[in-house]
């Protein structure tokens, strides 16, 4: 991902209480319970160091992409999500109305509804 695809985080209560859960689900699934912290830097750091693909790069890839963007994303720009749909000449672009970048806990039978739709098209 290009780091200028992200916002700025700011604090919100769908964000407490995301984290809340995801600490919670972290500690009850992973081989290691105590390293949620961990886990979240780590994921930080590679947001921030991760290669820069090029739109010549995303244009290259042939197989079928989903961009799924939410259109209360706090992490990921709009315009970013736009930008790989149109760069990736595979991709289908989809806007999960009035939910978070945690859709899939947030409304899970609209996201999955639209994954299987993109796996029946994928597949068919």
């Amino acid at each position: 991902m290009d780091p200028s695809g992200t916002k700025e985080i700011e604090p919100s209560p769908v964000l407490d209480r995301c984290f809340s859960r995801h600490t919670k689900d972290y500690a009850a699934l992973s081989a290691t319970p105590d390293q949620f912290d961990a886990f979240v830097k780590a994921v930080g750091h590679m947001m921030e160091t991760e290669p820069n693909y090029s739109a010549g790069d995303l244009a290259r890839i042939h197989l079928p992409v989903a961009i799924v963007q939410s259109e209360r994303d706090e992490f990921i720009k709009r315009d970013h999500a736009d930008y790989l749909a149109r760069s990736i000449p595979t991709a289908d672009l989809i806007i999960l109305p009035g939910v978070s970048h945690f859709a899939p806990l947030q409304r899970p039978e609209e996201f999955n509804n639209e994954m299987l739709g993109f796996l029946g098209k994928v597949l068919s």
